[in-house]
């Protein structure tokens, strides 16, 4: 049967009906009057809250405060804030922040009363002489303090860090994160995978609410289309809570916005542009930031914050058909713009009741070119194509929430609008072939040659093939309210807190296509009248010749005045607009209990979330006949309805107050792509293949099992160390049935067919091991302005799918893969200078190869090789207010190189060269 049944639940994981929920948000309201009732002596407690800043007004967030000779404590948020109930009567508090000194405040607490306490701390360089927190050292502090103080395994990279290096999107500045890889499009990065699972496998969250998708066939968000410059921080969880979406199985990506922080006005920005080497062409970047706080006792905040970043840039690549003896060449010239609006406003009622609205907007649009030449010696042809296409991205999130401290509990609620467009108004290609043979020789695999009977660059020999013409448009919305309830308790002299809430969201996803292919009714000219000029004075350093490009715009302009030459494919349009297009709908509702609990030296964190998720899609079935025309294009829909209870646990020992002992068992799951579950069904009876959708796709689930060691300088860095292994049940893979009736249920249309689709059943095993280091090497005398960072990562993965060699007789054999995504090695190195007044710092990320794509056969399986990147930036301080910097990106022009089965194999290659940008940052 096609549509596999349902596996058993996992004892580890509770799959319920309707009828089984396990926590209403209505049971959850009667648990909260009953915990307020029970609880009454905690309004007995006083509650201090304050701001904790250095002495240059600074916030130092993840700051820790700590009621002395207690196991009452707490951490500064990203603004510097602090809030938690204590005990009434005259307590002592230590504020700990690493790179300043202990602080020591004494303090009057009064039972049912708010007391507010502000701490200026002072660095620790009067102490230390050679330690300086400025610049990269700032940031690093900052993200170390709330890495340092997180209940859980995470991540955080402040702004001050990411600006410090050269990486223009948020996907860039995530590639220096320990277990993090990123996947490149035209030598930027976009894609972002965490702990070698492929990027399906972790959600994306604007200010702590996940954001939707662009693009059409998938969840995960690209985010080069995210400027590094609008955020604040990043957090990479590792290890989720109850309290968070429970769909991340890799890891949980959080973009924090910024906000306003002082009464003085902050105005920030950047001006810059730069250079790219292949092209020959310039860019241009610039950001402008203004925060405030307003009113008596700086009631009102305001932060505007906008950003515009223009590259042009290409590439020049070399790509192989080993099956079909066929070879490319491939002429890349994009232009891209990020435009980039964020703003923050929250109004503080009083010290007790506050409200927020938070935006972001970013638009990202790409304009590529791409010109091609593709030799078919079996074919004695040679196809000369240009391809025109404009495309932007753009994600929209606005968040608006309050946050109440009562005299027992806290309260905090938002909602969440967002919003994900992919537009593609215009993707034209044109063809011309020429019959002229051609011979390939492959003793060099990187650079194979081309012997032509005729000069194949000669545009008068290239008859016209056909033109295509298409649009697109996918829409992705996201509704979402959620609330959450903190309640402080004591037990003896070991505090804690119980927390629940409740979320619901309601997705709504589609997408378009309108695809037009022409051919040639007769009269269209040869390629030479449809000329334009070459864009690159040499292709792949000269070793081949691109000749003078097809000009689209040319044809199509001459197609517009000619349309009677033109034939358009009616079959082919209708079988593509149905096959693509698709609307889907999403409702998600989650509930959860948490509770934290410390225990002298010991944290225990643990707690439950459910989840329910409703999924239905609408799409149509395309059926080729025997003799290869369309026979008929037929509405369809599916749906599915699944749940999950996941058990979350966390356990941080303090060894010292330096360091650290963590470890979780947690599970989570990944909802399937849309591309797999949208039941779309393209059956090809003159073939006798069919692929077909599965509505009925159920999540993959993991087990999760999670050890860190980590320790902290006081002069700011850490050397951390740690242990994962991941157990994934439902694995989806692509399993092909043979000789299967179509439909597999109801009456049979077609007796013997081979049907293609995504399936469960499988499991699948990823282990690895993580260490990092920074720190500014201060203890060495002549080194006490460097700064070394390093991390590396190992990750070791199996799955289990159906075996290639399947055939009707043995269609259940399996066999073992690595996970494609998983890279076995990754790292990181720095090296950093901070001078008084010059920085410089020089760095190389390596990405180990992986596995990209399965192929038919073990021999036929693509690899992406590893890939080593230098980049370098420096920068010199002219006073407080203003610096000049200089960065430059791929130094050592590393290309982006796919093999097939052997390494030596290569089937694309494709190089970017160096840029560089340089200007000038102000911070007024």
């Amino acid at each position: 049967m096609l549509f596999a049944q349902r596996p058993p639940a996992l004892p580890t994981f509770v799959q319920i009906n309707k009828k089984g929920i396990l926590m209403t948000f209505k049971q959850l309201l009667i648990f909260f009057l009953l915990m307020c009732g029970s609880g009454m002596a905690m309004a007995q407690q006083g509650i201090i809250k304050g701001k904790i800043t250095g002495q240059d007004n600074e916030q130092l967030a993840g700051a820790t405060v700590l009621v002395n000779g207690t196991t009452n404590s707490t951490a500064a948020d990203l603004n510097g804030n602090y809030q938690f109930y204590v005990a009434p009567g005259s307590r002592s508090l230590t504020v700990r922040y690493l790179g300043y000194r202990d602080t020591v405040i004494n303090v009057t607490i009064t039972a049912g009363q708010l007391t507010v306490l502000n701490v200026t701390m002072k660095s620790r360089q009067s102490a230390l002489k050679d330690v300086v927190i400025t610049g990269y050292t700032e940031g690093q502090a900052k993200a170390l303090n709330q890495q340092k103080n997180a209940d859980n395994i995470k991540n955080i990279i402040a702004a001050d860090q990411i600006g410090k290096f050269p990486d223009p999107n948020a996907a860039e500045a995530l590639q220096r994160v320990p277990g993090v890889t990123i996947e490149r499009d035209q030598g930027e990065g976009r894609y972002v995978s965490v702990r070698g699972l492929a990027p399906q496998f972790t959600n994306t969250s604007v200010n702590g609410e996940q954001i939707p998708s662009p693009e059409a066939d998938v969840r995960y968000v690209a985010l080069d289309a995210i400027p590094s410059d609008q955020l604040a921080s990043i957090e990479v969880t590792k290890a989720l809570t109850p309290d968070m979406d429970g769909d991340a199985i890799g890891g949980s990506i959080n973009l924090i916005t910024r906000s306003a922080q002082s009464n003085i006005p902050a105005i920030s920005g950047t001006l810059g542009g730069g250079y790219n080497n292949l092209m020959r062409k310039g860019n241009m970047q610039g950001q402008l930031q203004y925060g405030q706080r307003f009113g008596k006792n700086q009631k009102f905040g305001l932060l505007l914050n906008s950003n515009y970043y223009q590259n042009n840039l290409g590439s020049d690549g070399i790509e192989r058909a080993i099956n079909d003896n066929e070879l490319e060449l491939r002429d890349y010239e994009l232009t891209r713009t990020r435009l980039g609006l964020s703003s923050s406003l929250d109004y503080r009622f009083n010290n007790h009741h506050e409200v927020y609205f938070r935006t972001l907007y970013s638009r990202f649009s790409d304009r590529e070119w791409r010109r091609r030449y593709v030799f078919k010696p079996e074919d004695e042809e040679i196809e000369k194509l240009t391809k025109d296409r404009y495309e932007s991205q753009s994600v929209l999130s606005l968040n608006a929430g309050a946050k109440h401290t009562f005299k027992s509990f806290l309260l905090d609620y938002e909602a969440q609008y967002s919003y994900a467009e992919q537009n593609t108004p215009y993707d034209n290609e044109a063809a011309f072939i020429s019959g002229n043979a051609s011979t390939l020789n492959y003793t060099d695999t990187r650079y194979p040659s081309i012997s032509t009977d005729q000069d194949y660059t000669n545009n008068s020999q290239y008859q016209f093939d056909e033109l295509g013409m298409g649009s697109t448009i996918a829409k992705d919305k996201n509704l979402t309210a959620k609330m959450n309830f903190t309640i402080p308790y004591k037990i003896n002299s070991s505090n804690g807190i119980i927390k629940f809430g409740a979320k619901v969201r309601s997705k709504n996803k589609n997408y378009s296509i309108n695809q037009n292919t022409y051919e040639n009714l007769g009269g269209v000219p040869n390629l030479d009248q449809f000329v334009g000029s070459p864009v690159k004075n040499q292709f792949m350093g000269g070793r081949y010749q691109m000749g003078n490009p097809l000009d689209v715009s040319s044809l199509i302009r001459y197609f517009n005045a000619n349309p009677s030459q033109f034939e358009l494919q009616i079959a082919d349009k209708a079988a593509d607009e149905a096959l693509e297009s698709f609307k889907a709908s999403e409702d998600v509702l989650a509930t959860y209990l948490m509770g934290r609990q410390q225990i002298k030296k010991l944290m225990i964190l643990g707690g439950v979330r459910y989840e329910r998720t409703k999924v239905s899609y609408d799409s149509k079935d395309v059926v080729i006949a025997a003799n290869g025309d369309l026979e008929a294009i037929r509405p369809i829909s599916g749906s599915n309805v699944y749940d999950f209870v996941l058990p979350q646990l966390h356990f941080k020992y303090d060894l010292s107050k330096l360091t650290n002992l963590r470890a979780a068992i947690t599970y989570s799951y990944a909802r399937p792509n849309f591309s797999e579950i949208i039941p779309s069904q393209e059956i090809n009876r003159e073939d006798r293949v069919a692929t077909i959708g599965n509505a009925n796709l159920q999540p993959v689930k993991a087990l999760n099992y999670d050890l860190m060691a980590e320790h902290y300088f006081g002069s700011v860095g850490i050397a951390s160390a740690g242990l994962f292994y991941k157990k994934l049940d439902n694995f989806i893979y692509r399993r092909t049935v043979f000789n299967s009736p179509y439909p597999t249920t109801g009456t049979v249309i077609i007796p013997r067919i081979d049907i293609t689709q995504s399936q469960n059943g499988n499991d699948a095993d990823v282990m690895g091991a993580e260490i990092a280091f920074q720190r500014r090497l201060s203890f060495i005398s002549f080194l006490k302005d460097f700064s070394l960072y390093l991390n590396y990562t190992y990750t070791h993965s199996k799955a289990r799918i159906q075996s290639r060699n399947a055939s009707e007789t043995n269609a259940n054999a399996t066999e073992e893969i690595r996970l494609p995504g998983q890279a076995s090695h990754v790292g990181n190195t720095l090296l950093a200078y901070e001078g008084r007044k010059f920085s410089a710092r020089l760095s190389v990320n390596f990405n180990g190869s992986y596995l990209s794509e399965l192929g038919g056969t073990k021999d036929e399986d693509i690899f992406i090789k590893n890939r080593v990147q230098l980049d370098a930036t420096a920068g010199y301080a002219i006073n407080r207010k203003f610096r000049l910097f200089v960065e430059a990106l791929n130094l050592t022009n590393q290309p982006l190189q796919a093999y097939q089965g052997t390494p030596n194999q290569y089937i694309q290659r494709e190089f970017y060269s160096y840029w560089l940008r340089m200007g000038l940052k102000f911070n007024l």
